[in-house]
Order: C-alpha cells, then sequence, then structure tokens
C-alpha cells in the first residue's frame, strides 16, 4: 500500500525561451546566473533548484514560476 505521493517537477523552459527568441548568452548576462545554472536549466532534467533561482528565471521571461515548470509522475 503506497501512503505517500511524491510530486517531482521539472524545468520546462522552451517554449518561454523560443517565443521570446533568448540565448543563454543573453539570459546569463541578464539574470546573473551562472552559464551551468543556465545550461541546466534549459537541459530539461531535474536538479535541485533554489526558489530564488526559479524566481529570476521566471521574472526575466516575464512569466510566473508554474508557468515554467511541468509535473512529472514519480518513477
Amino acid at each position: 500500500m503506497k501512503l505517500y505521493t511524491f510530486v517531482m517537477y521539472i524545468v520546462n523552459l522552451y517554449n518561454v525561451r523560443w517565443k521570446k527568441k533568448y540565448t543563454q548568452e543573453e539570459i546569463m548576462a541578464s539574470t546573473g546566473l551562472s552559464k551551468k545554472t543556465v545550461s541546466q536549466l534549459f537541459s530539461g532534467k531535474y536538479y535541485n533548484y533554489k526558489l530564488n533561482t526559479l524566481e529570476t528565471i521566471a521574472k526575466f521571461f516575464n512569466c510566473k514560476i508554474k508557468d515554467i515548470l511541468i509535473e512529472v509522475e514519480d518513477v
């Protein structure tokens, strides 16, 4: 019997990035996020992001954090 359900989210910047047509370099320069962080954000893989990182990228794209997250099933 499963007692807990864990929800995992991944960051999906593909749609917002291509709508705005920014390069990773432009995003790094404007947000102050490191090359590694921006690369990880665009990889679509799970990383343990800090809330302020998600807030920074959402602010850059003028959207809400929920607009850049996708819920994935627990595997």
